[in-house]
């Protein structure tokens, strides 16, 4: 069974949604370890992303990384589904660079988040939705298991989270476009190029990185801010989220090209991953020219 199953998902959601809580705080480690032993492919993607954060260390401790790596995926995932818990409501969040998205919320026109695969980013977006009151996009890729998109898709809404599933056609992002128009925030990763996007090529820990040149053209078009934000987990639906000031992108940089301002969000996500290399969830080698 491939491990995108909606099978899987299903488990996974109804055993963290339902069972107890020692079972939700604890289990995750176990699973962790259980999928890195049977990924050998996405654990040593895990490994050679880690190495090209901290360098090359003794293997030991490069085995060890690369096994938290899998356990804190599989406690942000558990915890990300089961937001509905009672221990989910009342998850606390320590919020640096609060005032810079009130300020940006208050102008009500519109707002563009840039983050990435790092740390517990599902859960994250119930501050947006909880604690501000945002009407919150996410962009994501399709899933290549229908039903498990759409049983996911179903628990985000629930926690007023739209979702646009982007990368087959164009005309995937006027939906986000509209979202933006009417003043919606919109989520969108940067460590992901959608199938036949534009890229911009920035530096990534020394290697070549190409970010989606999408949110630059939106944030021009609709005349909104970029922000960054990045969260971390603490510990047991404790998590720390860090928000960046807001960056304009105007037409005439469009066409002046905004590689500095891409490069300058690309050291945004080192410095987000730094904080923890071991919650940087990129199951695939890094895209190089």
């Amino acid at each position: 069974m491939r491990v995108d199953h909606v099978a899987l998902r299903r488990l996974a959601y109804w055993g963290a949604r339902y069972g107890p809580r020692v079972f939700l705080e604890h289990s995750p480690r176990l699973l962790g370890l259980m999928f890195a032993a049977g990924l050998p492919d996405m654990r040593a993607h895990v490994r050679e992303n880690i190495r090209r954060v901290m360098g090359p260390r003794r293997s030991l401790i490069e085995t060890y990384d690369t096994a938290r790596t899998f356990m804190n995926y599989a406690a942000c995932l558990a915890e990300g589904l089961a937001m509905e818990r009672g221990e989910g409501q009342r998850a606390h969040f320590s919020v640096e660079g609060r005032q810079h998205l009130l300020d940006a919320l208050e102008q009500g026109r519109g707002l563009i988040l840039l983050t990435a695969h790092v740390g517990p980013f599902e859960a994250a977006a119930q501050l947006f939705t909880r604690d501000f009151h945002a009407k919150l996009m996410v962009v994501m890729h399709r899933e290549a298991d229908a039903e498990a998109r759409r049983f996911h898709d179903e628990l985000r809404r629930r926690r007023g989270i739209i979702v646009a599933h982007v990368g087959e056609h164009p005309t995937d992002a006027l939906p986000v476009l509209a979202h933006l128009q009417q003043g919606g925030v919109v989520a969108i990763q940067l460590d992901r190029v959608p199938a036949q996007s534009r890229e911009l090529e920035t530096q990534l820990f020394g290697a070549t990185w190409r970010l989606p040149a999408g949110p630059f053209r939106l944030a021009a078009l609709c005349q909104v801010p970029l922000m960054t934000v990045f969260a971390r987990r603490r510990g047991f639906y404790d998590y720390e989220v860090v928000l960046g000031e807001r960056v304009w992108v105007k037409k005439s940089d469009l066409e002046r090209g905004v590689a500095a301002m891409a490069q300058r969000l690309a050291t945004d996500v080192e410095r987000a991953i730094l904080r923890d290399p071991t919650q940087w969830f990129h199951f695939q080698p890094p895209r190089q020219a």
